[in-house]
């Protein structure tokens, strides 16, 4: 369980990242969902890969999961300050 919790850690602080920098500036808003499933879809490969989860549903659920959980998470706390 610890390294799973790791991982999606991992995942959650890229997407963060990759979602702050580029919104706007890069990427225009309306795309970030998309970057976001595509690195929940390389967080995916990256933990079938290493075999971190036992079945390959499960790896592409929670990747998927925390990366558009982050950026659902970060358009929140951006609507106060609208």
């Amino acid at each position: 369980m610890t390294l799973e919790l790791i991982f999606a850690v991992v995942t959650a602080v890229v997407t963060g990242i990759m979602g702050a920098c580029t919104k706007n500036k890069v990427i225009p808003a309306k795309y970030v969902p998309i970057q976001n499933i595509v690195i929940g879809v390389i967080a995916a490969l990256v933990a079938i890969y290493f075999k971190i989860f036992s079945d390959i549903p499960t790896a592409i659920i929670v990747s998927l999961g925390v990366s558009l959980g982050v950026g659902g998470a970060y358009d929140a706390m951006q609507i106060p300050k609208k």
